[in-house]
């Protein structure tokens, strides 16, 4: 699978204020990955890098086979891109604005614009800035899937959506954008939307890459246990490089690269009187590898 996004030592300053810091990155055609990372880590930067909306200080990014510093416009018509605070003509009608942009994307396909428009229940003859924040986030996802691009970018795209309408839209949009086979880059927060359709997290912190790969090799090799220490084990150092919260003689380790050679340490450890499996998800992944990274390989 050749990959729709190629970016190397990718680095970004504003002043005196370093935002990314190396970025190394490949997205495959025809994934969903999800970028994921704080606030303020360089997410929303690294987006308009590729769309080439700002240029990098250093560093090489391709974005379906173009460069976007010296050809921004031309990777703009291939790629759907809804920042996360996007500014609408208020005054235009939805219908307006998309006739505004049909000239800009050779590509642009009314007939989709007017089935998405009826599948999300937003009123083409409706004025932007009578649109409710839910319906301003359906407008921005309508005008840039209508020219059918190859590679769509989602900052926050979901934010304004209430739970019900938040997942209509997951399950048509992301399904139907799996079924042409497009590529995907979403910013979210929504560890639970993250989950429900990405193939892939890439996570991103003090502006680079700290763990990148298949969501399903993610949660799998990731494993949350409860251990019970002994008496007289304050000191007590676990097996591996956990992520560690202690309470007492409860120990909650989080390992984000488990393998049985952990468990039977565990097992075999004096200090310990018993080891309990805990349920897991991504937040678990995300909070453990910003732990690891702020303090590698803590004792407990």
């Amino acid at each position: 699978m050749s990959d729709a996004i190629e970016v190397r030592g990718l680095t970004k300053r504003f002043g005196r204020k370093q935002v990314l810091r190396g970025v190394d990155l490949a997205v495959p055609t025809g994934s969903v990955t999800a970028l994921l990372g704080r606030n303020g880590t360089g997410k929303s930067t690294l987006l308009r890098i590729l769309v080439g909306f700002h240029p990098a200080t250093s560093g090489e990014a391709r974005v379906l086979g173009l460069d976007p510093r010296r050809q921004g416009p031309l990777v703009r018509r291939r790629v759907g891109f809804v920042p996360e605070r996007l500014e609408l003509p208020r005054w235009m009608t939805v219908a307006e604005h998309f006739r505004f942009l049909r000239p800009f994307y050779p590509t642009w396909d009314q007939a989709e614009a007017t089935r998405l428009l009826g599948a999300l229940e937003l009123d083409a003859a409706a004025r932007v800035h009578t649109l409710s924040k839910g319906q301003r986030a359906k407008h921005a996802l309508v005008a840039a899937l209508s020219h059918r691009p190859a590679l769509l970018l989602l900052d926050e795209p979901f934010s304004g959506l209430d739970p019900v309408v938040r997942h209509e839209v997951l399950g048509t949009l992301m399904g139907h954008l799996r079924d042409e086979g497009r590529t995907v880059v979403l910013v979210s927060h929504s560890m639970g939307d993250v989950e429900r359709v990405a193939d892939r997290v890439v996570l991103l912190d003090q502006g680079t890459v700290r763990l990148e790969g298949e969501l399903d090799e993610i949660q799998r090799r990731t494993v949350r246990v409860v251990v019970t220490l002994d008496v007289g084990t304050e000191r007590w150092l676990p097996p591996g490089c956990p992520a560690v919260e202690r309470t007492g003689r409860d120990v909650v380790l989080t390992y984000i690269d488990w393998s049985e050679s952990l468990a039977d340490e565990l097992a075999r450890d004096p200090g310990v009187t018993d080891v309990r499996p805990l349920p897991r998800d991504l937040d678990d992944v995300f909070v453990a590898t910003l732990r690891q990274e702020s303090e590698p390989c803590a004792a407990s």
